[in-house]
């Protein structure tokens, strides 16, 4: 059952029941994605519908149930249940549907949670069917990150599906742009860029740019919180003093795979005092990369990182600049379709 991962684990969970018995001293937080709340919804409000979308996933996901009932600390379901509950015509978050998202996750897991919205989301009254940046200043618990993910993503579906030159070029500039122009390299970024502008099938899929703007930028928009996921979810280790071991739950593959590609080496403290994990990356050859390929990009990627200008500004002037930069792609993404239709 490959739907659990932890970057805490060196390398894939593959036998979650395992993996408890030899760390029974420990205890287990469960961290549940999106299509995993919505599936909770259907699996309590309406079996028919259910089984109409997730049949042949059933059998697994009533396992992952019992699972975490019998070893989880808590779960964490907020994360998932507000994303799960979000209009994607007006990016506003369904305050009923919300309740009856929290409601259903804590039915499957026979646990009671609190039903009022934790995060404070502004009301968007925006256009966000082309542009996702009104979205990306107002996203409650995600504010000051999404816009990260989202402009890395973008830039990378441009460069994958618009410019012709090799590979290992495109990955190389990504990692320039990351460093200069969004300045906030990470492993997450360097594992997405090296897996998804290779061979890797499992992310981003079904986002040819035939399904058109609208469409592909709400993927994007989907996919930069699953990129989000692995450094929020070790993140909220250090709230039980990392005592607790946080095991995400996700059947997309893609998500996993990021996950999957991360592992904890130490802990470091930021200035701030706050205690953050320190990652090292695996890439899969999955993503079509032989050994050499792979150092030979990693060590670039360090080399990138190292060198990288530290750009000024406050939090608040950061969001707004990458929000600015969020926008620029997209019109260049606008541009790059019209011409492609007219092409065609």
């Amino acid at each position: 059952m490959s739907v659990f991962s932890s970057a805490w684990v060196d390398g894939r969970i593959s036998d979650i029941d395992d993996l408890i018995l030899k760390n029974s001293d420990r205890e287990f937080m469960f961290i549940i994605d999106t299509n995993f709340a919505i599936m909770a919804r259907y699996y309590v409000n309406d079996m028919e519908v259910f089984n109409q979308y997730y049949l042949s996933q059933k059998d697994d996901f009533e396992k992952i149930i019992n699972i975490v009932k019998n070893n989880a600390s808590r779960v964490i379901y907020a994360l998932s249940c507000e994303e799960a509950s979000r209009s994607k015509s007006t990016g506003n978050i369904d305050l009923e549907k919300y309740k009856e998202m929290v409601d259903c996750v804590g039915k499957v897991f026979n646990m009671d949670f609190r039903k009022e919205l934790l995060s404070n989301n502004e009301l968007i009254t925006e256009e966000i069917k082309y542009s996702k940046a009104p979205l990306l200043l107002k996203n409650g618990l995600f504010k000051n990150q999404t816009v990260i993910t989202y402009t890395t993503i973008l830039k990378a579906y441009l460069l994958k599906h618009f410019d012709d030159r090799d590979s290992k070029t495109k990955i190389k500039e990504m990692f320039h742009y990351i460093a200069d122009e969004i300045n906030a390299f990470s492993p997450v970024s360097t594992s997405f860029v090296i897996h998804y502008l290779g061979e890797e099938s499992t992310i981003l899929k079904k986002t040819s740019p035939s399904i058109g703007m609208e469409k592909i930028l709400n993927k994007i928009y989907a996919a930069s919180i699953d990129m989000l996921m692995p450094t929020q979810v070790s993140q909220l280790a250090e709230l039980s003093g990392y005592q607790e071991v946080p095991i995400f739950i996700t059947f997309d593959k893609g998500a996993k795979l990021l996950f999957d590609s991360l592992f904890v080496m130490s802990e470091h403290q930021l200035e701030s005092g706050k205690k953050v994990p320190a990652y090292s990356t695996m890439i899969f050859y999955t993503s079509g990369w032989k050994d050499t390929d792979i150092r030979e990009l990693c060590l670039y990627a360090q080399q990138v990182q190292r060198s990288k200008r530290k750009l000024g500004g406050s939090q608040e002037y950061e969001l707004i600049r990458l929000n600015d930069l969020a926008i620029k792609l997209e019109k260049m993404l606008i541009e790059k379709l019209k011409c492609r239709s007219q092409l065609d």
